[in-house]
Formats: structure tokens, C-alpha cells, sequence
């Protein structure tokens, strides 16, 4: 259900097993965190867990590109 006639009508509902399929596929580009669920927003406490999973080690930060170009940045449309 749209929250308001003003909001987008709903055009499908999304199986949580989808937004699983979606989290590998990001962890399997190199992402340190994927949040991916129907409640979270693109910005979902993004930095918090960037430093939480560096601190545990599940990542290096300087192991990264420091400013990657288009043409080697991976793209994924849903």
C-alpha cells in the first residue's frame, strides 16, 4: 500500500529471498556491507557499518581504488 496518492502505486512485491540474491551479488562485486531489504534506504547507516566491518576486518579501505573511473567501475541495474 502507497502511504499517499501522492507516493508511487506499488508495482510488485518484492520476495526476501530477491533481496538475499541482490545482497551477493554486491558482496560478490567487493562491497564491505550490503544492507538490502524492503525497509532500508540507499544511505541506511552506510557509514556506521562501512567502519564496523573495517574494524572487524572484513575489509581494508586502502585495499580500494581511491577514485574509480566509469569505465572501470562495476554497474548494476535493477
Amino acid at each position: 500500500m502507497r502511504p499517499t496518492k501522492r507516493h508511487m502505486k506499488v508495482d510488485r512485491y518484492v520476495d526476501p529471498a530477491e533481496f538475499d540474491r541482490w545482497k551477493k551479488v554486491a558482496e560478490d562485486m567487493g562491497f564491505l556491507y550490503v544492507a538490502s531489504g524492503p525497509l532500508v534506504r540507499s544511505s541506511y547507516k552506510a557509514g556506521e557499518y562501512f567502519i564496523e566491518n573495517v574494524l572487524r576486518g572484513k575489509g581494508n579501505p586502502t585495499d580500494m581504488p581511491a577514485s574509480p573511473t566509469a569505465e572501470s567501475s562495476p554497474s548494476l541495474t535493477l
